[in-house]
């Protein structure tokens, strides 16, 4: 389990080392688990990557040793291919409890170059709850290889607050959140760790497709 001091980060990672197979172990926060074939992990040139082998399909790993009710979440992430059919979906996860599901920001990169952002509720079989509707990110476009950072925060409990942005990796953060909402969801009350994922619509034409993840950082809410 991972403990820092107050406005500390719980876990943050560079992505400075190349492995052929997982993520290793982050600068601080501990060892990454993956979900998933071991062949869809690896690190190179400071990303981590999860490749997206095929159409419906998509890796998934965590930071278990990250325990927390109070998490700012924020990564940069790019794609070696451009979105087609439904497009391409990254996920942040803020809160993961085992054995009961999690908290994530979903961000959807569409073959128009749009970008969206929704925030939901996952249960440990994968059932979906849209608790903030998906919204349409003004004046963002999407290209392959274009970096952009996601920023999601789930905090308290009873309700939880969560809130998300997402906007160019080279440009200004922009100071209000795009989407936020609460939930109360028993089960989902208390502390959990995090992660990201990337999935490949079921109608992508070009698998396959892999998401770069840089710049990792979770810590308190300020």
């Amino acid at each position: 389990m991972v403990t820092a001091p107050p406005n500390q980060p719980y876990a943050t990672d560079a992505f400075g080392r190349t492995l052929a197979t997982g993520w290793g172990s982050a600068d601080t926060g501990g060892a990454w688990t993956p979900i998933g074939t071991a062949a869809n992990f690896s690190t190179s040139a400071g990303a981590g990557n999860l490749k997206m082998a095929a159409a419906g399909s998509g890796p998934s790993i965590y930071l278990n040793g990250v325990s927390a009710s109070d998490t700012d979440l924020q990564v940069t992430v790019t794609t070696d291919k451009a979105p087609t059919g439904g497009g391409i979906y990254v996920s942040a996860v803020g809160r993961r409890v085992s054995g009961v599901g999690d908290y994530r920001a979903k961000i959807r990169l569409m073959s128009t170059g749009a970008v969206s952002v929704t925030i939901v509720r996952l249960s440990s079989t994968n059932v979906e709850t849209v608790i903030v509707p998906a919204s349409t990110v003004s004046g963002l476009t999407y290209a392959a290889g274009t970096n952009v950072r996601i920023r999601f925060q789930a905090t308290g409990a009873s309700p939880t607050t969560l809130r998300a942005k997402v906007w160019l990796a080279s440009g200004v953060e922009p100071l209000s959140w795009q989407i936020s909402g609460t939930d109360s969801t028993v089960g989902y009350q208390t502390v959990g760790s995090v992660g990201l994922m990337s999935y490949l619509s079921s109608t992508g034409t070009n698998a396959p497709v892999v998401a770069r993840f840089d710049d990792f950082l979770a810590g308190p809410t300020v």
